[in-house]
């Protein structure tokens, strides 16, 4: 099977493929959330798209219920269809029972009649947990590409965007997908890789937290200048310096690999003079991190590696940066 990457900057892998589009003319967009998670069934996240003009399929677990109606199931958008796999029969009580028989459980949106159009994908949390978003994307000739195994953490009530700009013309460019990450969903992060024990203890995740707090005071400041410019350097650095500290702690297997001192003192020979840093520098020494960072456990097992470095990527793209190389990837830690 052909395989090529085309431009989706959460860093899937597609392949090219072959569907039967629901009719000429137009193509088939089919996107499914499932969770892998060894002894919790069910996906802890729901979907919901919606079209340019605000028609939406999924399910909004903020919506009510009414009685055995379900209000906040939508099918609105033309041609396509809202399905959940391997859950039981539902209720009032229990919208959400689970078939525990099925190990694939999943929530999918099938655009079968997908045009060209800029779609918004939520990914809404109804537990706190890691899913995985797997995609097909077809033209109108039956060609496709397909992401596959996109993993991420989400937080019960919170909501993670993505948005697709997609065109079922043959010969058109793939679609483009675009992560909407605020510091929050970097904190979310941080927070549901803690919890469910792929990140090291609690002082190390303080200190992780304490690091994406400064970059988003840090940001506040830039866009508090009279003469805005198109980067706000102080925050992307922080950020990229968060993302060596992980990659850092996911190697950590001995004293010397742990060792966050050389980055640090590179960081502070290149920044400490800039007015710009006062702020971080200031409340960075003043920070307990220091007590304790010689005692503390530090770890960063592969996936999380890959699902925070990735979101902070896409943070940094947003603060008019890049991250140029490829130490953010999983697959140099031995905490699997």
């Amino acid at each position: 099977m052909k395989r090529a990457k085309i431009f989706i900057a959460l860093g899937f892998l597609v392949s090219t493929m072959s569907y039967c589009s629901a009719s000429t003319g137009v193509g088939l967009i089919v996107l499914r959330i499932h969770n892998e998670t060894t002894g919790y069934f069910d996906t802890p996240a729901e979907i919901l798209v919606t079209d340019s003009q605000g028609r939406r399929t999924g399910y909004s677990p903020i919506a009510p219920f009414d009685n055995s109606e379900r209000l906040n199931m939508f099918e609105e958008i033309p041609g396509a269809i809202y399905s959940q796999e391997g859950v039981g029969a539902s209720s009032d009580e229990d919208p959400y029972a689970v078939d525990d028989s099925n190990l694939s459980n999943s929530r999918e949106v099938r655009l079968q009649e997908a045009v060209q159009d800029k779609y918004t994908v939520q990914i809404i949390g109804r537990k706190t947990g890691r899913y995985s978003l797997d995609g097909v994307f077809e033209k109108s000739d039956g060609s496709s590409q397909s992401l596959e195994n996109s993993p991420g953490f989400i937080i019960q009530g919170e909501t993670t965007t993505i948005s697709i700009d997609y065109n079922p013309t043959p010969g058109t460019p793939a679609p483009v997908i675009i992560k909407t990450i605020t510091f929050n969903t970097l904190r979310n992060d941080v927070s549901v890789a803690r919890q469910l024990n792929q990140l090291g203890d609690d002082k190390f995740v303080q200190s992780l937290v304490k690091n994406i707090n400064l970059a988003e005071k840090l940001s506040g400041v830039c866009n508090k200048r009279k003469a805005k410019k198109d980067k706000c350097e102080p925050a992307i650095a922080v950020l990229k310096l968060f993302i060596k500290r992980l990659e850092l702690a996911n190697r950590c297997d001995k004293p010397a690999d742990c060792d966050e001192e050389r980055e640090w003192a590179a960081f502070r020979k290149e920044h400490g003079r800039d007015s710009d840093y006062k702020d971080f520098f200031r409340d960075w020494d003043r920070d307990d991190w220091h007590k304790h960072k010689k005692q503390c456990k530090r770890f960063v097992t592969d996936e999380a590696l890959k699902i925070i470095s990735e979101d902070a990527g896409w943070l940094i793209k947003s603060l008019g940066g890049s991250v140029e190389d490829e130490r953010g990837k999983p697959g140099r830690g031995k905490h699997d």
